[in-house]
């Protein structure tokens, strides 16, 4: 399904079929998804020119708006994964996964996007400190079948498995260098 393989990795929170992906595609996702994909699936020269973009901005799959939004949301969710690099590797990461996981990532970060909106008019990366708490509260104590609450626990998953297996995650769970710990994934 992807090629990371189906067995775990910090994108695992996001794999879905592809029908429950595309019927759940609303808002400030769908369209971000859709400017990001109608550019991944021109053809011929055209194509070729939007590859060549991307090394210029530094990332290789996020827009700079998508990246800021995880950026934000990373460092409010795990402080230090902005050090850490965290949203960078996610965009990396990203680069290679399989459509369905990029869709369900996307919807995931839009999600964040149409709550900051609704509630303050403004994206999520221009929410103030207390803002974007109380969202965070308000989202993360949501029945687990809502949608957003979802999205929180996908966005979560990928940013805290992928700090807490840097050198700097790994110091806070007590490594010392002198022993060696399983990923997260294992331990269920």
């Amino acid at each position: 399904m992807n090629n990371l393989g189906d067995s775990g990795g910090p994108l695992r929170h996001f794999r879905v079929g592809r029908r429950a992906v595309l019927q759940s595609l609303t808002g400030v996702g769908a369209a971000v998804f859709a400017s990001r994909a109608s550019a991944s699936h021109m053809h011929g020269a055209a194509a070729v020119a939007t590859q060549a973009e991307v090394p210029e901005t530094g990332l290789a799959f996020l827009d700079q708006h998508a990246f800021d939004t995880l950026a934000t949301l990373s460092e409010q969710i795990v402080p230090g994964s902005r050090t850490t690099q965290v949203p960078e590797f996610l965009d990396r990461l990203l680069a290679v996964e399989s459509l369905e996981t990029q869709q369900q990532f996307m919807q995931s970060l839009g999600a964040f996007e149409r709550a900051a909106r609704e509630a303050h008019g403004t994206p999520w990366k221009s929410l103030t400190a207390e803002q974007a708490n109380a969202l965070l509260t308000k989202i993360s104590t949501q029945e687990h079948s809502d949608g957003t609450r979802q999205a929180f626990d996908r966005i979560k998953g990928a940013v805290a498995e992928t700090y807490f297996q840097t050198e700097a995650g790994m110091k806070e769970l007590g490594w010392d260098g002198s022993m060696t710990f399983a990923p997260p994934s294992v331990c269920g």
